[in-house]
């Protein structure tokens, strides 16, 4: 699934495109394009599930800049730093857990919460534990 790509504090846009409007230059630079997306959201990463006719290929990049499309509400994703992450098994639903074509994520930063213990150091949670018959 997507998520696992990110660090905690992490934040992405998830992409699937057929590759007709993603570039990736020599340099690690790129694009993809001609998408709706919120211009004023913040994602520092953009992940590209890229179908091609014998799998899908996984990009991760930085996202860079958005520039305006020539389709009206539409932006065009610049990208810096692409690298192949490699391929999924995973059909894009499976994968973003969406059908849509942009999806966001954001993974929290703050650590997980204390285990039910009563706050006792090296207390059993007995909620953890399975039940034997």
């Amino acid at each position: 699934m997507a998520t696992s790509l990110l660090k905690r504090g992490e934040n992405a846009i998830v992409i699937f495109t057929y590759g007709k409007y993603f570039h990736k230059k020599q340099d690690g630079s790129g694009s993809t394009g001609n998408w709706v997306i919120d211009e004023n959201r913040k994602c520092n990463q953009v992940i590209i599930y890229n179908r091609t006719d014998s799998r899908n290929d996984i990009y991760v990049a930085k996202r860079h800049d958005l520039q305006k499309s020539r389709e009206s509400g539409r932006f065009i994703i610049e990208l810096k730093n692409i690298q192949y992450f490699g391929c999924t098994y995973l059909n894009w639903p499976q994968f973003s857990g969406s059908r849509n074509p942009v999806r966001y994520f954001q993974i929290p930063s703050q650590t997980r919460g204390k285990r039910r213990s009563g706050n006792v150091e090296g207390a059993l949670n007995l909620e953890l534990i399975p039940m034997v018959e």
